[in-house]
């Protein structure tokens, strides 16, 4: 494999807006309908994760050792291909939640931290090619990635902020969003964390974060600052929303469609940290508001939006594909 080993060089190497442009978007409807569903492929646990993203389902397994193994699925649930990602000199990578994004032309990007044996770290992303045999690596240290995506002329996106010690103040001057294209080149920095309401104390709000793709633009949704933005590929803010009305850390599912339909999973009847139920935010775009659909399983999430049907999964056995409901 050709490796771009860029300012990380192991063993050093580990260490708006409210526009007119809605109208362009379809709404979504206020009901989902069960349009057929897929044994689900893989097991999710502890040290897994999956997503569906440019046309797939990403698997990882072993997320947190020193050679995460990927394996990608069609919508039928048959494997299409695998690899097992390493970095030089690495003896353990960690890769989290929304860390993960298959291009359109099949190129993958990943972010994550990453340890040698003598426990120095790093923090980085990573781009690696279509046919896995070229891969770029980008040490980002102190800026930590919190998420990731590919947008749809192949730059890399990257929602973070720089990590800060113990009783240090935090930079509200920082940008939080960071565009490279596919060699690690920085292409800008973008949104200071200064103009974003943020909870007090304050909560990074790229914590529990989603970058998402879409057909020509790239959408943020960040629960730390209730905020949803969506910039055009060159980085210019072109629309800017309220996040749907979660608490922050209750969202770790989002999901866009080919129509710029968005969703947002959340629990619902929560008491005592115990969920009784679950539901899907929708956005109407034209007056900027949120609805929610309440689903009769006790438990559910998104993996993402497949043209207009969203996969979804209620068990650990199936997965469940959601469409607008025909009115």
């Amino acid at each position: 494999m050709r490796r771009h080993l860029l300012s990380f060089l192991f063993p050093f190497l580990l260490l708006s807006l409210w526009t007119g442009e809605r109208a362009g978007w379809a709404g979504t409807s206020d009901a989902l309908s069960l349009a057929g569903s897929t044994q689900m492929p893989f097991k999710l646990g502890g040290d897994t994760y999956a997503v569906w993203s440019g046309g797939a389902f990403v698997f990882i397994q072993d997320r947190f050792s020193g050679a995460p193994l990927f394996q990608f699925f069609d919508r039928n649930g048959k494997q299409i291909s695998q690899f097992t990602f390493s970095i030089p000199g690495a003896s353990l990578i960690n890769i989290y939640d929304n860390s993960i994004s298959l291009g359109l032309d099949g190129s993958l990007a990943i972010v994550g931290t990453a340890y040698s044996d003598d426990s120095r770290g790093g923090l980085f992303v990573a781009w690696v090619s279509q046919d896995r045999q070229e891969q770029t690596i980008i040490r980002t240290s102190p800026f930590f990635p919190h998420a990731v995506t590919i947008a749809s002329d192949g730059t890399i996106w990257v929602a973070g902020d720089d990590t800060k010690k113990r009783h240090e103040e935090s930079d509200f001057s920082q940008f939080l969003i960071r565009r490279y294209d596919k060699k690690g080149k920085l292409l800008g920095s973008f949104i200071p964390w200064a103009s974003l309401r943020t909870d007090d104390p304050p909560f990074p709000p790229t914590v529990h974060s989603v970058l998402l793709p879409l057909k020509d633009r790239v959408g943020w949704y960040s629960p730390g600052s209730h905020t949803y933005i969506e910039f055009s590929l060159d980085g210019s803010v072109i629309d800017r929303l309220k996040s749907a009305p979660h608490p922050k850390e209750d969202i770790t599912y989002v999901a866009v469609c080919s129509d710029g339909s968005l969703f947002a999973s959340t629990r619902t009847g929560a008491s005592d940290g115990h969920q009784t139920g679950w539901g899907i935010f929708t956005l109407d775009r034209q007056r900027g508001e949120w609805s929610l659909i309440s689903r009769n399983e006790k438990w559910g999430m998104l993996f993402g939006c497949d043209g207009t049907r969203l996969a979804s999964a209620t068990d650990l056995k199936t997965i469940s594909w959601l469409a607008p409901a025909a009115k």
